[in-house]
């Protein structure tokens, strides 16, 4: 029986793309799953092979590429190592090297885009090393490991020397059971308008949001938001000061950080979701998941006009707006709320589509074939 070990060092121990949707679908295929991660405890829920990393375990991975981890990661004797972060990968690099398992790669995102966006407060001569410095170690990764998951169509382009049937795309579409066909219709939804996170950077737009809102308010049109997650970084300052500067505290609401069990029993309280992404390279390539969570609670979605949305929304379940806009954004939130019958419209079609396409249960069996067609091929490094 193969031995897969998902190894956490930096993304949240019950993150939703290995831990609901990952590991649960290779435990369902008859491999035994190792759960390397930063949980306090084992958790009955899940069948997983535990393996307990303390902070201090993971802070030093993080600061020396996850070198530390080696010899811990050995004594679990993993046929496939998954990395799940950009900071592991010199230890995938040197178990690739030696022949000690396979390895895989899940790259969610552009990192090299990311990193030099999110240190937008560096130089920016020291910013484009980093990006280069990324695409390096990533290059080697393309080169040497035997596998790479990707998250969406831009970045799984990035890794050109990586043979296609070592290759995958699984999107982080909602799973049914978790997003049952069972809510309440639009119109006795209590929020208008919901975000699902993007409350990290003023690149995720969540701003431009309140800022819509208050053209609306402006003119006599009242309409309430759900904010799901908690504000970060600048975030926190940037949010509070438009709602105030508003007037909007009694029509904006904000949850806190939620694990994605609840996310469901809180979005299905709104009518339309909103994904209002600045116009960066970053987004360029990577897909905003929110938007699959929105057509599974049977809402149509507001997007900025984005390649990565167009993939699988298109006008008969959305809006679209140029990033940025706000106007155009107030626009397309009234053209909605005033037309009830096409925004229930849109909204059915696109819990339809979920059913049909854009769902976690058809990412698990990609997956499943995915790692029984990696475990039968030889080892790149072999």
């Amino acid at each position: 029986m193969a031995r897969i070990l998902f190894l956490l060092t930096r993304t949240p121990w019950r993150d939703f793309r290995p831990y609901d949707i990952q590991a649960p679908a290779l435990i369902d295929a008859g491999y035994v799953v190792i759960y390397a991660s930063n949980a306090e405890e084992e958790v009955a829920e899940r069948d997983f092979d535990w393996m307990l990393l303390d902070k201090k375990e993971c802070k030093l991975a993080r600061r020396i590429g996850a070198l530390s981890l080696y010899r811990k990661v050995l004594q679990a004797r993993p046929d496939i190592v998954q990395l799940c972060s950009l900071e592991q990968l010199p230890l995938g690099i040197v178990l690739a090297w030696l022949g000690k398992c396979k390895v895989v790669y899940d790259c969610r995102e552009d990192m090299a885009s990311a990193l030099y966006e999110r240190r937008n407060r560096y130089p920016v001569l020291i910013r484009k090393m980093i990006f280069k410095m990324v695409r390096i170690i990533e290059g080697l990764a393309d080169r040497y490991f035997d596998g790479v998951i990707t998250a969406d169509p831009g970045v799984y382009e990035l890794f050109d020397q990586m043979p296609k049937e070592r290759k995958l795309i699984c999107y982080n579409a909602a799973l049914l059971k978790q997003f049952p066909n069972i809510y309440p219709a639009l119109g006795l939804r209590e929020f208008e308008l919901v975000v699902l996170g993007s409350m990290s950077s003023h690149r995720s737009g969540t701003q431009d949001v309140l800022d819509a809102m208050n053209i609306l308010h402006s003119n006599g049109h009242k309409v309430k938001l759900l904010l799901i997650g908690a504000p970060e970084n600048e975030m926190v300052d940037e949010i509070q000061n438009r709602i105030d500067s508003y007037g909007l505290q009694a029509y904006v609401h904000c949850t806190g950080l939620l694990s994605h069990s609840d996310v469901q029993s809180e979005l299905i309280k709104a009518k339309i979701g909103i994904v209002s992404l600045h116009d960066y390279p970053k987004f360029h390539r990577n897909i905003a998941c929110k938007a699959f969570e929105y057509m599974a609670c049977g809402m149509p979605t507001i997007a900025s006009d984005l390649p990565p949305q167009r993939l699988f929304l298109d006008d008969s379940v959305a809006l679209f707006y140029p990033p940025g806009d706000v106007g155009a954004l107030a626009e397309n939130i009234l053209s909605l709320i005033r037309d009830e019958a096409s925004m229930g419209q849109m909204g059915n079609l696109a819990r339809k589509l979920v059913d049909k396409e854009w769902n976690g249960d058809r990412e698990q069996s990609k997956l499943k074939d995915f790692y029984g067609r990696l475990l039968q091929l030889p080892g790149r490094c072999g």
